[in-house]
């Protein structure tokens, strides 16, 4: 299990078990395709936290309401 995050921006940090957990940060990891400016077949990772995330890409950013927050709440 992933016992603690840091920003690659800010360097925020944000463990498993304390407040918020990680529910706040943005792992993305993906494979560069061939003839990519990043390089052919570069692997690309970054971790931020979701200020960091909204200030370097919130004007393209786009937010809907999931559908997990859009359920209706189980019967307990």
């Amino acid at each position: 299990m992933l016992a603690k995050l840091i920003c690659d921006r800010c360097g925020a940090q944000a463990r498993h078990d304390e407040g918020d957990g990680l529910n706040n940060f943005l792992q993305l990891g993906f494979d560069a395709g061939w003839g990519s400016f990043l390089g052919d077949g570069t692997r690309v990772d970054i971790d931020l936290c979701h200020s960091c995330l909204k200030e370097t890409l919130g004007p393209w950013l786009r937010l809907s309401t999931s559908a997990w927050a859009s359920a209706p709440a189980p019967e307990a």
